[in-house]
């Protein structure tokens, strides 16, 4: 396997994750808190017993409400992993590029010092 590769890929999801951070920051600080009306247009925050993101009103807008929710999923997903083989395998995936860095960087550690 080509570890460079695996580790250049896994810090661009990083990357995207942490910009889905600064974006969740953005919504925060720009849009009022809570539900919205049917015709809003854009992102907002909510509050259903856990915090979370919805985005509606324009093409694509389920792949943000997704990306604008993965920081959150890396917190509440283990937590229900326990109860639920959908939220494991969400814990897996949402974990997947800090795992595939850490081994990456391990492995080219050892062939460096190999």
């Amino acid at each position: 396997m080509n570890w460079r590769i695996l580790k250049r890929i896994s810090v661009f999801f990083i990357a995207i994750l942490l910009l889905a951070v600064v974006a969740d920051f953005v919504v925060f600080s720009l849009v009022e808190y809570g539900r919205k009306s049917t015709d809003f247009i854009g992102c907002y925050a909510y509050d259903a017993m856990l915090i979370g993101f919805e985005c509606q009103g324009f093409i694509g807008s389920a792949i943000v409400t997704a990306w604008l929710n993965w920081p959150l999923w890396l917190v509440f997903a283990p937590m229900f992993a326990i109860f639920s083989i959908r939220a494991f395998v969400i814990a897996v995936v949402v974990w997947l590029p800090f795992l595939a860095y850490a081994v990456s960087a391990v492995k080219l550690r050892r062939l460096a010092n190999a």
